[in-house]
This record gives structure tokens, sequence and C-alpha cells, in this order.
């Protein structure tokens, strides 16, 4: 019995030596046929959230004292969804939530695969004008917007209308962009943008804009703006001025705002992404004739300049100290300018939480007084929220 138990291990292994290989392969074959009868019949296997936008959000809170005078601010609870339409389009959608309410901020279209570099973006979208104008206020690098961006753009770049853009095929990076708008800014409130009015008294505007990396440690971005306004139509207000047939103004009522923005960053390859600084600086110009505020009567055309630069540090993971001054001209009186230096110290907690902490002094001959401004900033991140490839 011991030897047929040894013997029978060896029988087998003779059996299954002595099959030929085409029989093997012929087994081997039907197997797989088999098993892909089974995955062919079964169900497919998917997500119920498959085909859901990616989903995200942002919380922005301040803590903000001016002068001795405190308020706690929620500024925005900011919701966005990404996702492709198709092979040729994708499209997003932004909305913020405030104190002030609920509005959409982006709402728009954007091709994927024109011919020839070309890139058609439509719907309401943050214009490309200059580099901070275009920056949600919780993507900053400080607390509150420049004044020099926010009182001659109107706060956040924000325009109903079309973008054409062309990436030339050259080594550096060159784009040329091409808009036309209802109007440029958020809080411009030039015209109404819910009445109907001729194309010439809409916003149009061309950008430029290059990239250069020197070396393997530094690059330089460089943009020109210019955003055009044919005509305005402004109203006569009689009932302040008493006449009583209330003239329109159109003629000579142009406006031109240009900008040049410039960023240099300091990324050393041996330093990781945690090392290294950016340094911006913005400058803008701004042509137009005025109105009174109450009148609405026609004022004096004023050629109005603004800018700001800034440094900011990156030492380490967490900490990154930076500074900003910003000299912003008044709009009806050219000579007449706010100074605002702000020093601030960013902690980036993890990638999804941030703290800032910012002190600011603003100073001029505006008709403000002077200011002593201390913020701290929190801002959370839930989910997929990006808005492009802005630190870098």
């Amino acid at each position: 019995m011991r030897l047929i138990s040894l013997a029978s291990p060896c029988l087998l292994l003779a059996a299954a030596a002595a099959q030929s290989p085409a029989a093997l392969s012929e087994d081997r074959l039907q197997s797989l046929e088999e098993r892909l009868t089974k995955l062919e019949g079964a169900p497919a296997k998917t997500s119920l959230s498959a085909f859901n936008p990616a989903l995200g959000l942002a919380l922005d809170f301040v803590l903000r004292d001016r002068d001795g005078k405190a308020n706690f601010l929620f500024r925005s609870a900011e919701v966005n969804l990404e996702a492709p339409v198709d092979p040729f389009l994708k499209g997003w959608a932004i909305v913020n939530g405030s104190a002030d309410g609920v509005e959409v901020e982006e709402a728009a279209l954007e091709t994927t695969a024109l011919p020839g570099n070309l890139t058609v973006t439509g719907g309401r979208l943050f214009a490309d004008f200059g580099r901070f104008p275009h920056f949600h206020d919780h993507e900053l690098p400080v607390i509150d917007r420049p004044r020099s961006i926010d009182s001659f753009v109107g706060g956040e770049s924000r325009a109903d209308g079309v973008e054409l853009s062309y990436l030339f095929p050259t080594e550096a990076y060159l784009r040329a962009v091409l808009g036309a708008y209802d109007k440029l800014g958020s809080e411009n409130d030039r015209v109404d943008i819910a009445e109907g009015r001729p194309f010439d008294e809409f916003t149009y505007l061309g950008r430029l804009s290059a990239y250069q990396d020197i070396g393997a440690d530094h690059s330089v971005e460089l943009g020109a703006s210019c955003a055009w306004t044919p005509k305005r139509g402004v109203v006569e207000d009689a009932a302040v001025t008493g006449n009583a047939f209330a003239e329109s103004t159109r003629k000579n009522t142009w406006r031109t705002l240009g900008g040049l923005d410039l960023t240099y960053r300091y990324q050393p390859a041996a330093g990781g992404l945690y090392r290294g600084a950016v340094w911006g600086t913005e400058v803008l110009a701004n042509n137009e004739r005025r109105f009174g505020p109450t009148t609405r009567l026609p004022t004096d055309r004023v050629r109005a300049f603004s800018g700001y630069s800034y440094l900011w540090l990156k030492l380490g993971r967490r900490w990154r100290p930076g500074a900003l001054a910003d000299l912003a001209e008044d709009l009806d009186a050219a000579r007449a300018i706010t100074r605002t230096y702000t020093a601030f110290l960013t902690c980036d907690v993890t990638e999804f939480q941030r703290l800032r902490l910012a002190y600011s002094r603003e100073t001029g001959n505006a008709g403000r007084p002077e200011a002593d401004i201390v913020g701290l900033q929190w801002t959370g991140i839930l989910g997929h929220h990006v808005h492009g490839f802005r630190d870098r």
C-alpha cells in the first residue's frame, strides 16, 4: 500500500507530461473563453457619481480691526463645479455666498479641441486682464484686494462675454487674448448690464502674456493688457439739476484702462516646493471722461495711475512672510493718492487650511483719514477647488 501511495503522484506527473502541447494550449484557450463570457455578461461596476462634476468648497473668514473698531466678516462660501461636457468642451461654475447674498461669480464654457492653438471661452468669466484682477479674494497673497485694483478695475475682473485666445507655437510661452464683454469689473457701476445698448458701449480687451524659465531656479512672467470702451451713454439726472430737458452725453466718452504686470519667481531646484520667493508688480493707467456722481453731468477727462508691488517668501512647508506697497490715484482727481503699506505672514497649516495675519498702514491726501488695520484670515478648502496654477 505504501508503494502504491508513493507511485500515484509519479503516475499523475507522467500523465501530464504525456499530454501534447497542443492539448494544453486548447485547454487554456477554452478556460479564457469561459472567463470572457462571464465578464461580458456581468453588469458594469460603476459609481453612481461617476458622471458628476468635480466639486469643491472654499470657506473664508476674516477678523479685522480698523483703528480700534473690530468686526468678524463671513467673506465667502465659494462652491465650484467643473467637468468636461464632451471631448470638445469643458464647463465650470462658481457660486459664492456671503453676508451680502448669493451670486454666480463664474459660469462658463471653454473649447478644448479647436485647431490652430485656438481656444474660445464664453459666459460669465473673470476677464484675462492683468494678474491680480482675475484672482478670487481668497487666492490673493494679502487679505484685502489692493486699492489700485479695487478702484481702477472695480473689484474682480468679472465680465459677461466671450474670449478668444491663441497660443503661439514658440519655445517660450506666448499667448494672446481678445475679449468682448458687457463691462469689466464686478463692482463697475458705469453701466447697467440688464439694459440693452449699442455694441460701441461694450468693453473690448486685448492681452499679450509671456513666460520664460531662466535657468533651473528662476522664471519671469510678463503681461500687457488694454481694455477699451468706445462710448458711454450717460443721461443727466433732471431731478437733481432741475433741468426740464435731461441731456444725454455720448460724445468724447471713450475709456481706456491699460496695465502692465511682471512676476519673478525664484524656485531652487534643490530646495523642493517649499523654498523660494515671488516678486510681483502691476501698474494701471485709466483715461476717461468723468461725470458728477449726483448730477451725472460730464466733468473733465482724467488720466490717473495706480499700482502695487509685493514680495512673498517661502520659508518651508508652512511659513510665508511678505510685504506689499500699493499706490492708487483718485479717478476724479489724479493728484489725490492713497498709499497702503502691508506686512503679512501666511501659515499653511495643511494644504487645505490656511491662516494669515496682516497689518496695513493707510495714508494719503485723497480725503481719507489715516488708518491702522489688523486682520486675521482663516481659509479652508473642501474637496476639489482649483482656479489655476497660481503659485508656482
